[in-house]
């Protein structure tokens, strides 16, 4: 399994040379190839790159303007709720005055029955008394 010394000087035949020449070239394009693709690689990172950059700065911005959008509509509603509980504090006013003139009339409908009562009690008897007395009047 030793190799004899004197296989190794024995003379390298010419076409080996050009085997090993255009071995190197292969090898020197491969690498080209290789760096070639490293390159496009390298490329295609930076673009990814600068995507991912966008994306982030779009969706800080979406973040910003979603969060200003939440914190107005927040303001409007309370503007809004604030305007309800005023608008119901007027309309429970309102009910409590209706309320209150409304039995100021049933009172003064009641008031006014009771004169009419009144009223109607002296006419009958006013009615019965002169009757009565023409009644007297022609039987005598």
């Amino acid at each position: 399994m030793t190799e004899n010394p004197t296989s190794l000087s024995q003379p390298v035949p010419q076409d080996l040379h050009w085997g090993i020449s255009y071995l190197r070239e292969d090898i020197q394009d491969l690498r080209n190839q290789v760096g070639a693709m490293h390159h496009r690689i390298d490329e295609t990172n930076k673009r990814i790159d600068e995507t991912n950059k966008r994306i982030d700065e779009t969706n800080r911005s979406l973040g910003e303007r979603i969060d200003e959008t939440n914190r107005s509509l927040g303001e409007r509603i309370d503007e809004t709720n604030k305007r309800i509980d005023e608008t119901n504090k007027r309309i429970d006013e309102t009910n409590r005055s209706l309320g209150a003139q409304i039995q100021a009339v049933h009172h003064r409908i009641n008031e006014t029955n009771k004169r009419m009562d009144t009223h109607f009690i002296w006419i009958m008897t006013t009615l019965v008394a002169i009757t009565s007395v023409l009644i007297a009047v022609i039987k005598l």
